[in-house]
């Protein structure tokens, strides 16, 4: 595995597979360039020769020649690139090619000019621009394999290639060591476009993922340090909410899987947007359950009452999403919401390869279990008196004392009258 050194070390490793299938992407769209430019270069001298010279048998088996090997290695880079195993080595080879078939070119034109040909009017210095222009696009080009050794190794290449072309053509030191010059800017060049793709592609992707579970103004806050989201966990006050549609059971039963799916995806958009309007942390869906988050990683304002109000918001659209289900022929949808703060460890749990930012204690067990009994108590929201007093609200109302499993004292649950 020593090929993979060459991957950038700001990837996660759990992006490798991506970025191989990424890379023989690529080498696939690298091959099509090169197969339609050199066969085009080809067609046009060919083209550009008969009109000067008529039929030329030597010109038309030269350059037929020279297409047929391109065409072939052509034919061969796309079959390997299109195999389901990854080539780290097929990169390599193909930069090899690419500068190998400038030299070949170079030693074409210089017998067709030798022979007669329309070339020999050419002055050496246009023929070397010429050169150096093919040489310069190839190697910018490496930058899209992406990944430092290849650049250094394309630049390389693209240097020796261009130093045996101007000693070959008796070539003044000082325009050598011009180009030369222009061949290692070229490197660098293909080095910062590399490097932009490749932060660019690993920041999206990491921001892709948190605005998974995060509010778009949390996500922004860790990408730019003022929040960190380390390995471990801290104590923290937090507010769980946990939501969970009832009768599930019999809805998977009665529908589709297929169906059911698709009613969960819009239910979670649905409710997701809501919480994290908020401030609100997805921290995982359970089967058809939410367990969401506010207070932790960032603090933002009263946790309690953001809990509570998104809550309430989630009961409105609710509705309006039960509306458009039943006009759909789909059933509608009730919930349970449970809303409990206290202490609890907040932070990454899991393994190196794989971490879940989320909350662990007694407060998520606690919010889970008023939950429940919302269906007894027959009211779709449930928040306990912890969460009241935090939350400073004083239109909320007591409705029971209820006890919790693995709870030997009872505790006081709030209901809001106007839902």
């Amino acid at each position: 595995m020593k090929w993979l050194k060459d991957i950038d070390e700001t990837f996660d490793a759990l992006l490798t597979d991506c970025y191989q299938q990424r890379e023989m992407e690529m080498e696939l769209h690298i091959n099509r360039i090169r197969f339609y430019g050199l066969m085009s270069l080809f067609l046009i001298e060919l083209f550009i020769g008969l009109l000067n010279s008529g039929i030329d048998w030597t010109l038309i088996a030269v350059d037929l020649g020279t297409m047929a090997l391109t065409a072939v290695w052509c034919v061969v880079v796309a079959m390997w690139a299109r195999s389901k195993e990854y080539k780290p080595w097929l990169k390599y080879i193909s930069i090899l090619f690419d500068y190998l078939i400038i030299l070949i070119i170079t030693l074409e034109m210089e017998f067709l000019s030798e022979i007669g040909h329309f070339l020999h009017d050419m002055h050496n210095t246009e023929f070397e621009l010429m050169l150096m222009s093919a040489l310069i696009l190839f190697n910018v080009m490496s930058a899209f394999r992406q990944g430092k050794l290849i650049i250094y190794y394309s630049t390389l290449c693209c240097l020796a290639t261009g130093t045996l072309i101007l000693e070959h053509s008796d070539t003044a030191r000082a325009i050598e060591l011009h180009e030369q010059i222009i061949i290692l800017f070229s490197g660098l060049l293909a080095w910062s476009i590399s490097s932009y793709i490749t932060n660019t592609y690993t920041r999206l992707r990491h921001r892709e993922r948190l605005l998974r579970y995060l509010p778009k103004k949390l996500v922004s806050a860790v990408e730019t340090g003022k929040v960190d989201i380390e390995p471990g966990g801290e104590r923290r006050n937090v507010t769980v909410l946990m939501a969970d549609i009832r009768s599930f059971t019999s809805l998977c039963e009665k529908h589709e899987p297929e169906v059911i799916t698709a009613l969960l995806n819009r239910y979670f958009s649905a409710m997701s947007i809501i919480i994290f309007k908020y401030d609100g942390m997805i921290d995982k869906f359970i089967g058809d359950a939410i367990m969401a988050i506010f207070g932790t990683p960032q603090d933002e304002g009263n946790s309690a009452r953001n809990a509570i109000e998104a809550s309430k918001e989630m009961l409105t659209a609710l509705e309006q999403l039960n509306d458009e289900l039943v006009k759909e022929g789909l059933p509608a949808l009730e919930i349970g919401i449970g809303v409990h703060s206290g202490e609890a460890i907040a932070g990454n749990v899991g393994s190196s390869s794989c971490m879940d930012y989320t909350v662990i204690g007694d407060t998520v067990n606690v919010a889970a279990r008023i939950e429940s009994k919302t269906k007894d108590l027959k009211t779709p929201l449930l928040i306990s008196k912890v969460s009241v007093e935090q939350s400073q609200l004083n239109s909320l109302e007591k409705v029971a004392e209820v006890n919790l499993k693995g709870r030997s004292e009872p505790i006081e649950v709030f209901f809001d009258p106007v839902i």
